[in-house]
């Protein structure tokens, strides 16, 4: 049924006021209430898993078939597919396009309003394919090999069907909610959530109105050698972009008569530079949190570098075995990937400018100002025009809050032996939006997965496993669950 479409505590570590961090950020650390101790361990409906994982695959499958590469987006053909089964199940939602083709989604749960809400945040917009790459149709939701197959497969259809999944339960079962449960689609985060998470919260507050928490993704969960889950991830923070575009004018001619300071020759020597920028490694507390709870799921020796990590980043060769494992790498410095090219669009004309895309990710402690003029002093070149394309403050939310505690309970009965660990991301997610605005954000990864797997994220072949979906589902409804049922 279609509407339209149209007292906490504060903690302030003294590192949030080195880093010169806004208020905003600082109400992301609001303590909760305690939970009340009758409060149950797991989840007590039963419901049929076998019918609800075969529903979950189906609409996966389904899910992955709508097509909402971006560029261009059409997210409102996902939007339209949220819309007929709400309809079915007798929910109400609202869309909404932020521009044309660009939907948006949301339909709530009502509760009690005794406790702030919990928003279910899913982007709708998936990364474009090569298909010339894939060995498969990435566009068929295809299950073959014990695996669903197709873009959107883990990044991130999977978790949007598992909380479309969780949501639709709490409504079948009449289960009553201390706290209204908002599911929220959006557009647009593959390319920084302007139409998406960042219009909904400027132009639809009223659709997160009340909200303290949120779940999305922006974590990762592994798994051993047997496929047996190790640990479940929970990301409370990410790095930053500081995405930029260098471009540089020149004398143009003709290519026959070479130029030897033309706008391409400048711009080529100003990214070597950046190519060859060695940046010094840095402990920021979060991320020195974040590794500290993951060196229990660690061998030897990264398990005590991990627990004494400012020790071993200070240590000789520490950045050559860093180089080992790039991710490491990546939350211990900013890091530059030099992405895209653009000077004549004819072989024989020297042009009179040339450009160049900087995917850069920025650590805590770093604003895009003082980056700027750090990139300023690498290339070495006063005369090339520095661009901000993406930036946004860092943000970050405590783990000492009963969302958080709910998911080490439920990973604790579904999954004994596994733990939860905190996982901060080298990538950004729209859970920043949030943030900024006092809503507790964490990515939360329910499927344990292979890092084999994992990289196929963005990729050719994307898939996830069968088994570790359903697990997911199952693992996320006893979270939601849990958290959101009226005591």
């Amino acid at each position: 049924m279609k509407l339209s479409d149209t007292k906490f505590k504060l903690l302030l570590p003294r590192w949030f006021f080195a880093a010169g961090l806004p208020f905003a950020t600082l109400l992301v650390l609001a303590w909760p209430p305690a939970r009340p101790a009758s409060a149950p361990s797991h989840a007590e409906v039963a419901l049929d898993w076998p019918k609800t994982n075969q529903e979950a695959i189906e609409r996966l499958s389904d899910y992955i078939r709508v097509d909402t590469s971006n560029p261009p987006g059409n997210e409102v053909r996902a939007a339209e597919w949220y819309e007929k089964i709400f309809d079915a199940e007798g929910i109400d939602y609202e869309t909404a396009e932020s521009a044309p083709g660009r939907g948006n989604v949301v339909a709530r749960l009502k509760g009690t309003g005794n406790e702030p809400a919990l928003i279910l945040l899913n982007h709708m917009d998936v990364v474009p394919v090569s298909r010339e790459f894939w060995t498969v149709d990435p566009f068929g939701g295809i299950q073959r090999d014990g695996y669903i197959w197709g873009r959107g497969a883990e990044d991130m259809k999977s978790l949007g069907v598992a909380q479309l999944m969780a949501f639709l339960e709490l409504h079948r079962e009449h289960v009553p909610l201390r706290r209204d449960v908002i599911f929220l689609g959006t557009a647009d985060e593959e390319a920084g959530g302007k139409f998406g998470a960042g219009w909904v919260v400027l132009n639809r507050p009223n659709w997160i109105s009340g909200a303290g928490f949120l779940l999305t993704e922006g974590a990762y969960s592994h798994v051993d050698d047997k496929g047996r889950p190790i640990f479940f991830g929970v990301g409370p923070t990410e790095k930053t972009p500081g995405w930029l575009k260098l471009t540089v004018t020149g004398r143009s001619g003709h290519g026959s008569i070479p130029i030897p300071d033309s706008a391409v020759n400048r711009l080529l020597a100003a990214l070597e530079r950046l190519r060859n920028y060695r940046p010094p490694l840095e402990v920021t507390p979060p991320i020195e949190s974040a590794l500290r709870s993951l060196a229990p799921y660690e061998a030897e020796p990264w398990r005590k570098r991990f627990l004494n990590l400012r020790e071993f980043a200070a240590s000789p060769g520490a950045y050559e075995e860093l180089e080992k494992r790039p991710a490491i790498l990546a939350l211990l410095t900013n890091t530059i990937s030099i992405t895209g090219l653009e000077g004549s669009k004819k072989i024989n004309i020297i042009p009179p400018s040339a450009s160049a895309l900087l995917d850069c990710r920025l650590l805590p402690s770093w604003t895009i100002e003082r980056w700027r003029d750090q990139v300023r002093m690498i290339i070495h070149d006063d005369s090339i025009q520095i661009e901000t394309v993406l930036n946004f403050v860092f943000t970050a939310s405590p783990v000492n809050t009963l969302l958080y505690a709910d998911i080490q309970e439920a990973v604790k009965h579904l999954h004994p032996g596994a733990g939860v660990a905190q996982s901060a991301e080298t990538g950004f997610t729209d859970s920043h939006f949030f943030r900024e605005r006092g809503i507790v954000s964490y990515g939360f990864a329910p499927f344990a997965i292979s890092e084999t797997d994992t990289a196929r994220v963005h990729g050719n072949d994307e898939r996830i496993p069968v088994n570790a979906y359903t697990d997911g589902v199952r693992l996320l409804w006893e979270v939601v669950y849990n958290f959101s049922r009226a005591e």
